[in-house]
């Protein structure tokens, strides 16, 4: 899952305004953080996405069925980054 794809279907449901905010409120970054990563064609790393999958479990995603989806698919990405994504091995 790509992040563009989250900021876009919260731009259209009207959950963001824009990037700066979708970076401070959704991300818990600087404001131009989902700027950079767009600029270097980066995703969120995991602690990001944990944010967001946090963010969006507080919310009654109920009332935004393609945020449902959404959350599902980052909850995925979220395990299978938890996964394949570790430095250094376990003891």
């Amino acid at each position: 899952m790509k992040i563009k794809h989250i900021f876009e279907a919260m731009k259209t449901i009207g959950l963001t305004r824009s990037q700066m905010e979708f970076s401070q409120v959704w991300l818990g970054r600087s404001p131009r953080y989902y700027s950079h990563l767009i600029a270097t064609n980066s995703e969120p790393g995991l602690a990001t996405l944990c944010g967001i999958s946090w963010r969006l479990q507080r919310m009654q995603l109920e009332r935004y069925p393609a945020m449902l989806e959404f959350k599902q698919a980052l909850d995925e990405e979220i395990v299978r980054r938890a996964i394949t994504d570790r430095k250094t091995p376990l003891r």
